[in-house]
């Protein structure tokens, strides 16, 4: 499977590149998890009509899924002048070495079909990346079908906007992923339906035009190289469409080096928040305040040395705050003695993860080994610096603590 940062994509691109991976080649699901999955669902019946030079599978719903791999565009309309099915769940056309000067995609390369998941996938192993240019009516009859729109591994330098998606009404994911020179993303059209975008380790984002009247509920930044300036102007320009209900944000694996609080505050339904691997170092008081009850608060491998008091303000009692990984040495009340109370209230089964920091177990802990024992369990995988584990230490050793 592919990987964004060292890291599977949790997310349809995955499973749509499962797809098109067993499709193409059978032999790499006996080592895929996900793969196999997908090998067997789609192995439940034949199409009904010969999609060569292409791959054609049906789902056990009963949709034809087509995937083109290193097939020429030519090629993909005579396919489709030549068959007869109008609906199909999944299209993905897709290359990995072929030496293109660009991605041409012209107008209606579907034909008469149209695609519920259209996947385009340039030159997967070709540096630089690819050229893209897809004529502004390449699905010109899924506009009010597709729902799902993926693109990867393309250069958006000869694509002055994305107005191939002007007029898709139903698309509520779209994901664009290790895309160069992304500029165009400013000049994404109206897509009313949107819930859901995921810009992920791409260069040249600069804006987000109004995304009105797109309620969008899931916003994934991350591997984009966004300092605090770009990463701040981008969630501005997000904040601008009053039709937001921001649930989710990913800022993982760019390069910040403070949270960007001010544009938190301006979502007050975020409840999942992802800064991993950045560089924090400092955690400011009310830089991490949440008007909704928190689920997700990743920071692990962000460079974390120091968290001040008052840094957490919110409802953590549900929620999985992630510090893993980072330069922490001290476990101070200031800071946590607040949220793991909210994570011990009947009910709750929130916890905080600080795994490989090395903590100093003097009297500073005495607040939670000796007086506050009961909240140990909220906290997970604590680990002195000489190698004692939190649900090791002995209380009696801090009798002596103030």
């Amino acid at each position: 499977m592919p990987l964004l940062n060292g890291k599977h994509i949790g997310s349809i691109f995955s499973i749509l590149v499962g797809i098109l991976t067993v499709a193409t080649n059978p032999s790499v699901a006996e080592n895929d998890q996900i793969s196999l999955m997908v090998a067997g669902e789609m192995s439940r019946a034949s199409c009904p009509e010969d999609y060569t030079p292409c791959s054609c599978t049906v789902d056990v719903g009963g949709g034809l899924r087509v995937v083109c791999t290193e097939v020429p565009v030519q090629d993909v309309i005579d396919l489709f002048n030549r068959t007869a099915a109008q609906d199909i769940e999944t299209f993905g056309l897709q290359w990995s070495r072929s030496p293109l000067e660009s991605v041409t995609i012209p107008a209606d390369l579907l034909g008469g079909s149209r695609a519920k998941l259209i996947g385009v996938y340039c030159p997967s192993k070709v540096e630089p990346r690819v050229p893209l240019r897809m004529d502004d009516n390449a699905f010109r009859l899924s506009r009010n079908y597709t729902d799902t729109f993926l693109t990867f591994y393309c250069d958006f330098s000869q694509q002055p906007n994305l107005q191939f998606l002007a007029g898709f009404n139903s698309l509520t994911i779209l994901e664009i992923g290790l895309a160069t020179n992304l500029q165009a993303i400013g000049r994404l059209p109206t897509l009313p339906a949107l819930t859901t975008l995921h810009v992920m380790d791409s260069t040249g984002l600069v804006e987000f035009p109004d995304l009105t009247p797109a309620v969008l509920q899931t916003l994934f930044l991350n591997g984009n190289q966004l300092g605090d300036t770009m990463a701040a102007a981008l969630l501005d320009s997000i904040i601008l469409t009053s039709t937001i209900r921001l649930f989710t944000l990913r800022l993982n694996s760019n390069q910040l080096t403070r949270v960007p609080t001010q544009q938190m505050n301006s979502l007050p339904e975020l409840r999942n928040l992802y800064l991993d691997d950045n560089s924090l170092s400092v955690l400011e008081t009310g830089s991490l305040t949440f008007t909704f009850p928190v689920t997700t608060l990743s920071l692990s491998s962000a460079s974390i040395n120091i968290i001040e008091p008052g840094t957490f303000q919110g409802d953590f009692s549900m929620s999985v705050i992630n510090l893993s990984n980072n330069n922490l040495t001290r476990f101070e009340s200031a800071v946590f003695l607040d949220i793991l109370e909210q994570m011990n209230l009947p009910f709750a089964v929130g916890y905080i993860d600080i795994e490989s920091n090395l903590m100093k177990c003097d009297c500073s802990l005495a607040w939670l080994i000796r007086d506050n024992r009961s909240l140990m369990p909220a906290v997970h995988n604590g680990l002195c610096v000489n190698g004692i584990a939190f649900e090791s230490l002995n209380p009696a050793y801090f009798a002596d603590c103030p």
